[in-house]
This record gives structure tokens, sequence and C-alpha cells, in this order.
């Protein structure tokens, strides 16, 4: 593989941890813009924050 296909590859695996960490957040009651705009920054970092060391905002029975 050449550098940019690993350049795209990465990018789109990093986009798509944002937009995990972005869905993530709605669920909790967080929002979703701001979270998403953190995993674009921090990537996998702000997941493992959103997952281990915040409690969800809302409640669902």
């Amino acid at each position: 593989m050449e550098w940019s296909s690993w350049a795209t590859a990465g990018g789109t695996v990093w986009f798509c941890i944002a937009l995990m960490t972005s869905g993530l957040a709605g669920v909790q009651g967080r929002t979703k813009l701001g979270w998403f705009v953190l995993g674009m920054i921090f990537g996998p970092l702000a997941l493992l924050l959103l997952v281990f060391l915040t409690e969800p905002l809302v409640t669902r029975d």
C-alpha cells in the first residue's frame, strides 16, 4: 500500500470514531456537535472519555 492509501484509511477510521462519539453522546443526552468536534480533534481519546468518565444525563427506562 502506498502512503496515500494509508492516509485515506486512517482518515476514514478517525472520522468514523468521531461519528460514533457523536452518536453515543446523543444517546446520553449530550450535545452531538460538541462531541463530534472533540472526536475529530482527539479521536479515540474522546470516545474513551465519553464512555468511561462521564455519566449519562438522560436515564432510559
